[in-house]
């Protein structure tokens, strides 16, 4: 069984696609629903999960994407987007964090299909500085967020983001890349 797979059946089949039964085996039947998804999305119907029908099948999954009472998504807690200067200078949230934001890293997170690492979320004035950050930067207002994830380059982590409509900068040097709305 390939995890990939299922995670592309779950999708289709979420869509009203018939890929057969959700068990992680690229079958005929699945083969079938890709083409038919691939072809009612405007792309080459060729059967195969690539990049852009991969980005396809996870983007427009934004809006079924829920939140839980206290912000968090199925695979973010809000917690790992509050401010790291662990209470010194403000109690985490100076702001909220952006919705969209919020959903494209979920579907980052869908699309990379393995976890994705926060190592900065919104930040308060203070420790924006502290860490070299612009005067007007997005974390500040909850529109940015610093991120990795194991095992995956940070250029196919930034273009995967850019393919769903983040802006991207990388941090080759540091290992991680800057994903803002």
């Amino acid at each position: 069984m390939n995890p990939f797979i299922k995670k592309v059946q779950e999708a289709l089949a979420a869509r009203g696609y018939a890929p057969g039964p959700i068990d992680g085996r690229d079958g005929p039947k699945t083969q079938k629903a890709v083409k038919a998804f691939q072809q009612d999305s405007g792309l080459s119907p060729d059967g195969q999960v690539g990049c852009l029908t991969e980005n396809r099948l996870f983007t427009e999954q934004l809006s079924v994407i829920s939140f839980d009472g206290d912000g968090s998504t199925p695979h973010f807690a809000r917690a790992e987007f509050a401010c790291d200067c662990g209470g010194v200078y403000c109690d985490g949230f100076p702001a909220e964090m952006n919705l969209e934001l919020l959903l494209k890293l979920e579907a980052l997170r869908n699309a990379l299909n393995v976890p994705v690492i926060i190592t900065s979320g919104v930040r308060c004035p203070t420790r924006n500085a502290e860490v070299g950050g612009v005067d007007n930067s997005q974390h500040l207002f909850g529109q940015a967020a610093d991120l990795y994830a194991p095992g995956i380059p940070i250029e196919t982590v930034a273009a995967i983001a850019e393919s769903l409509g983040l802006a991207a900068i990388l941090y080759a040097d540091r290992g991680f890349v800057h994903l803002a709305v």
